[in-house]
C-alpha cells in the first residue's frame, strides 16, 4: 500500500477519534507517531532497505493525523444542536432561496431552503431547511421563493442524523409557496438549462422512463419516479440513477472504451471533457465534483499510462478534502466515492480480463470494460452499504450483468431523444419527438423491466438490524482483504521458488494467429457474403420492426370499451377507452408525476391524446394532476362544473386554461350529454344554476357539485359519482336510476356516501374504490364496504388492488384486472336486455368563457 494511502487511512482516522476523544490528544499521539516513525526510519537507513519501509506508513499515517488534528483546532467544527435550541419563533411567511429539489412524494415538493429570519426586511440569520412544500407552482434550485409554516427541529433518529450531517437545521412543512425572484449567473442558467433538457426528454420519452433518462443523463434525480428508484436500490442498482463515483466511472470508461482508436493523449483529453462536461451536466453539487474528481484521478492514470500513480493521487485526494473538511468522514457519500474508485483501481482491470477470458472473446470490448467498473466500484463499496443502509441486495450481480450493458447505449439513445424533445418544445412537429424517442423508450423499459422483475423476487434483497449489519459489512470486507493477501502471499513463495506466474491478458485467450498462406482462402470464403457488421444491422432493423410492429398491434383498437379506475393515492383519476380508440380522463388525482405514470404505461408514446378532459369537482385530490398533463398530452376539450377551487392545483389548471393554445373548456350540468365512440354519457348532477361561482366551504360545499356521468355500451351501464355525499345520492335515487354494472364508489368510499337507498336502487355488480393506501381520512370506511358487499357487488379498491380495468366486450361481456394484489380476474356476465338505452347523444357541448382565481389549499 503506498504511503499517501496510508495518509488517508491516518486523515481518516483521527477524523473519526477527533470528536470522541479531542482533538490535542489526537495532535499529540499523531505527532508521537510521526516523530517516532521518522526517527526510527533514519536509524535505520543503514540497515537493509526493506527495515526501513517498514516505517513508512506509521509515519505517513501519522502526518495525516496530525493535519487533521491541526485543523480541528484551529477552526472547529459547528454544532447543529444549539441552533436547533434557537430556531425562531412564529409561522413566516419566510423568505428563501431554493438550494436543491428532491422527488416529489404524494402530490407535494420537498426541496432544501435556505430562509431568513425576516421576511420585511429580507435579512437576518439563515437557515437551512428540508421543506415540504405544496406542488404547485414547480420550484427549482435558484428561486427565490416565500412560504409560510412553523421551523421545528430535526427529528429524532437516522433522518434527522442525516439532516444534521448535511447542515440542515430545521424542517418545515408549507401549504402557502409562491415565487418571488429568479437568481442570476451562471449557476443559475445551467440549472435552467438541464430543467430544459429534462421537459425536452419528458416530450420525447413517456414516463416513469423519461424521468430514468433525466436521472441518468443530466443528473435530475428528482425526475425519477420514487418506486421506481426504490426498486433500483433494491437490486443494488442504485448507482445507474444516483450519481456518483461509479456512475461517472461507468459513464468515464463507456467513453473511453468507445474512443479505445484514437490515440492516448487525444483519449485522454476527450475523456477529460466527458468527465467534467458530466459532471456541470449533473448539476455540479459538492458530492457530484467530489465523486467526478476521484473517479477521473483513476481513469486518467488509467488512460495516460501512469497507472501506478492512481493510488497515490486517490490518496491525496481524500486527504486533503478531509482536512478541507472533517466532517466528510462521516458522510455516505463521500465514503462511497473513495471507495468506488478505490475498487476500480484494484479490480476494474482484473474483472475486465476475467470476463473477457470467460467470454472467449465472444464479449465486446466496452461492455467488458464497463461491466468491470460497475462490479468492481460495487463489491468495493457494499460494506458501507451494508453498515449504513442494513441492506443487501443478494441478486445485484445478476441484475447488474443485465442492466449495466443497456446504460450506454441508453444514454445515447437518451441524447438523441433530447434533441427530439428540444424540437417539439420550441414549437416543431410533435411527431420528431416521439420518433426521437423511441429508441430511447425501448432500452429504458427494458431496464426497467429487469429491474422491477428483480425487486419483485422474494430473494432480491435482505434487510438486516443491528448488530447483524455492521458484522456483516466486516465480514464482507475482511474476505477480499484475505484473497489479497493470500494472493501476494502465494506470488512471493512462487517468485522465491523460481517459478513465473502466469497472469491473464488479452494475449492469453487471443486466438492464434492464421498463417499468411490461410488468409486467401479466408478472403475467398467470404466473398460474395455480407459482412458480420452488415448482418447485425440487418438483424438488429428487423428486430425493431418486429418490435415496432408488436406495439402497434398491442395498442390497436378492437372495439373492447374499457374503464380503468387509474391507483393515483387518495384521490380519483379515470380513463375510459372507447371501441375505436376514443379516450376520455375523468379527474386527475392529486399527484400529476403519478398521473403521467399511470397513463403512459397504458397508451402509446407516439399517440399521447386525451379526447375528452372531465374535471368532475375542483378539489385538489381531482384537479391536482390536470396541469402537468396538459403540458404532455394533446387535449381536445376540457369539462369542469364551473366552481372555482381554493387550492394552488387548481390555481395552476385555471392559469394554463386561459392561454390562447388551451383547449376549448365549458361546464357540464345535468341532462347534458355526451359521445365517446361508442359510448353514451348522461350528466346526472349537478343541476344547472345551482353551482356557485365560488366554493361555499372547503369539505361538502365542494363535494356536492360533483359531475356524476352515467355511461351505456354494449347493453352496459356504468356509473361514475365524483365525490357527491349522503345530501345527493338519495335524491339521484328518487329521480329515479336504473340497475347499474359497474359503480365507481363516490368519495373514496366515505360514511358520509353510497347510502342504503342509491345502493338499492343501482345495485352494481361491481363496485370500485378509488382510495390511497394509509389515507389518513380512513377510507374507505367499513361500513360502505359492508354496505357494497350486500348488495352482491364485487368489491374492488385501489389502495389494495391497484388500478382497476374493467373491459367490456362488444357482446357485452365483463371482465376484470389489477395491477395490485389480486390479478387478472375474469367476471363473465351474459349478455341480455337489462339496460334500457339512453337515447342519442348531443353533439359537444360549446365552451363558455370563464375566469378562474387561486385560493389556499383545502381540506376535504
Amino acid at each position: 500500500m503506498s504511503a499517501s494511502a496510508w495518509l488517508a487511512i491516518g486523515a481518516v482516522v483521527a477524523a473519526v477519534a477527533a470528536p470522541g476523544v479531542g482533538s490535542p490528544v489526537v495532535a499529540l499521539a499523531a505527532m508521537a507517531t510521526a516523530l517516532v516513525a521518522g526517527g526510527t526510519s533514519r536509524i535505520g537507513r543503514d540497515r537493509a532497505a526493506g527495515a526501513r519501509s517498514s516505517f513508512r506508513p506509521a509515519l505517513a499515517a501519522g502526518i495525516g493525523a496530525f493535519a487533521i488534528a491541526i485543523r480541528l483546532l484551529t477552526s472547529p467544527l459547528s454544532d447543529a444542536t444549539e441552533a436547533d435550541r434557537d430556531l425562531p419563533d412564529g409561522r413566516g411567511p419566510w423568505i428563501a432561496t431554493v438550494e436543491a429539489r428532491g422527488s416529489d412524494r404524494e402530490g407535494q415538493q420537498l426541496a432544501t431552503l435556505r430562509i431568513t429570519r425576516d421576511h420585511d426586511t429580507g435579512v437576518g440569520q439563515a437557515w437551512l431547511v428540508a421543506a415540504t412544500l405544496p406542488r404547485y407552482p414547480e420550484i427549482e434550485p435558484g428561486l427565490i421563493v416565500t412560504v409560510d409554516g412553523a421551523l421545528e427541529a430535526p427529528p429524532t433518529g437516522p433522518y434527522g442524523d442525516y439532516l444534521r450531517r448535511i447542515g440542515v437545521l430545521a424542517t418545515i412543512r408549507s401549504r402557502g409557496l409562491s415565487v418571488d425572484a429568479t437568481l442570476d449567473g451562471p449557476a443559475a442558467a445551467l440549472e435552467r438549462l438541464r430543467r430544459g433538457a429534462g421537459d425536452a426528454l419528458g416530450a420525447a420519452i413517456p414516463e416513469p422512463e423519461a424521468g430514468l433518462a433525466a436521472g441518468i443523463v443530466i443528473g435530475l434525480r428528482d425526475r425519477v419516479d420514487r418506486d421506481l428508484a426504490a426498486d433500483f436500490t433494491t437490486v443494488g442498482a442504485s448507482h445507474v440513477v444516483a450519481i456518483s463515483g461509479w456512475n461517472i466511472a461507468i459513464v468515464a470508461a463507456t467513453v473511453a472504451a468507445l474512443a479505445r482508436g484514437l490515440g492516448r493523449r487525444r483519449r485522454s483529453l476527450i475523456l477529460s471533457v466527458a468527465i467534467v462536461a458530466y459532471a456541470l451536466f449533473a448539476g455540479a453539487s459538492p458530492s457530484v465534483v467530489r465523486a467526478a474528481a476521484m473517479a477521473g484521478v483513476v481513469l486518467l492514470a488509467r488512460e495516460s499510462g501512469r497507472a501506478g500513480r492512481a493510488a497515490a493521487a486517490l490518496g491525496w485526494a481524500a486527504a486533503i478534502l478531509l482536512v478541507v473538511e472533517p466532517a466528510l468522514v462521516l458522510d455516505a457519500g463521500f465514503q462511497l466515492s473513495t471507495l468506488a474508485t478505490a475498487g476500480i483501481l484494484a479490480w476494474a482491470d482484473r474483472l475486465d480480463r476475467h470476463l473477457r477470458a470467460v467470454a472467449g472473446g465472444r464479449l465486446p470490448g466496452w461492455l467488458a470494460e464497463s461491466l468491470g467498473v460497475s462490479l468492481a466500484a460495487q463489491a468495493a463499496t457494499l460494506p458501507v452499504v451494508l453498515a449504513t443502509f442494513g441492506r443487501l441486495a443478494i441478486i445485484a450481480p445478476a441484475i447488474n450483468l443485465a442492466v449495466v450493458p443497456l446504460v450506454a447505449p441508453a444514454m445515447g439513445a437518451a441524447m438523441i431523444a433530447l434533441l427530439g424533445g428540444a424540437v417539439a418544445v420550441l414549437g416543431g412537429p410533435a411527431v420528431v419527438a416521439t420518433v426521437a424517442g423511441l429508441p430511447a423508450w425501448g432500452l429504458l423499459t427494458a431496464m426497467c423491466a429487469i429491474v422491477r422483475a428483480g425487486a419483485g423476487l422474494p430473494i432480491a434483497s435482505l434487510t438486516l438490524e443491528p448488530p447483524w449489519t455492521l458484522i456483516t459489512a466486516v465480514g464482507v470486507a475482511v474476505v477480499p482483504m484475505m484473497v489479497v493477501l493470500g494472493r501476494r502471499h502465494g506470488l512471493g513463495r512462487a517468485r522465491r521458488g523460481g517459478a513465473r506466474v502466469p497472469t491473464a491478458g488479452p494475449s492469453s485467450t487471443a486466438p492464434a494467429s492464421s498463417s499468411p498462406s490461410s488468409a486467401p482462402h479466408a478472403n475467398q470464403r467470404s466473398a460474395g457474403r455480407p459482412s458480420r457488421g452488415a448482418a447485425r444491422a440487418a438483424a438488429l432493423t428487423l428486430a425493431i420492426a418486429v418490435g415496432a410492429l408488436g406495439l402497434a398491434a398491442a395498442h390497436r383498437a378492437d372495439g373492447t370499451t374499457r374503464i380503468t379506475v387509474l391507483d393515483v393515492g387518495q384521490g380519483d383519476s379515470i380513463l375510459v377507452e372507447g371501441g375505436r380508440g376514443g379516450r376520455m380522463l375523468i379527474d386527475g388525482g392529486p399527484d400529476p408525476d403519478r398521473l403521467l405514470v399511470e397513463l403512459d404505461r397504458r397508451l402509446p408514446p407516439w399517440d399521447r391524446r386525451i379526447d375528452i378532459l372531465v374535471l368532475t369537482h375542483p378539489h385538489e385530490d381531482h384537479v391536482a394532476g390536470l396541469p402537468v398533463l396538459l403540458e404532455r398530452y394533446r387535449i381536445g376539450r376540457i369539462y369542469e362544473t364551473g366552481m372555482r377551487g381554493p387550492g394552488p392545483g387548481y390555481g395552476a389548471f385555471a392559469r394554463d386554461l386561459a392561454r390562447a393554445s388551451a383547449p376549448p373548456d365549458g361546464i357540464l350540468s345535468t341532462g347534458a350529454r355526451i359521445a365517446l365512440d361508442d359510448i353514451r354519457f348522461r350528466v346526472l348532477w349537478p343541476d344547472p344554476g345551482h353551482v356557485p361561482r365560488e366554493p361555499p366551504d372547503a369539505g361538502r360545499g365542494i363535494n356536492d357539485v360533483s359531475i356524476v356521468l352515467l355511461g351505456e355500451v354494449a347493453g352496459r351501464r356504468f356509473l361514475l359519482t365524483g365525490d357527491v355525499e349522503d345530501d345527493v345520492d338519495p335524491l339521484l335515487a328518487q329521480r329515479g336510476l336504473p340497475p347499474i354494472d359497474i359503480l365507481k364508489v363516490a368519495h373514496h368510499g366515505s360514511a358520509t356516501a353510497s347510502t342504503p337507498a342509491f345502493l338499492d336502487a343501482v345495485r352494481p355488480r361491481v363496485a370500485i374504490v378509488s382510495a390511497g393506501a394509509g389515507n389518513p381520512y380512513g377510507h374507505p370506511a367499513r361500513s360502505t364496504i359492508d354496505r357494497l358487499a350486500a348488495t352482491g357487488a364485487r368489491v374492488l379498491r385501489t389502495d389494495t388492488d391497484g388500478s382497476v380495468a374493467v373491459s367490456i366486450a362488444t357482446d357485452g361481456t365483463i371482465s376484470v384486472a389489477t395491477s395490485g394484489a389480486r390479478k387478472a380476474a375474469l367476471l363473465p356476465v351474459a349478455p341480455g336486455p337489462r339496460v334500457a338505452a339512453l337515447g342519442a347523444a348531443v353533439p359537444l357541448l360549446a365552451a363558455s368563457a370563464v375566469s378562474f382565481s387561486c385560493g389556499i389549499p383545502s381540506g376535504r
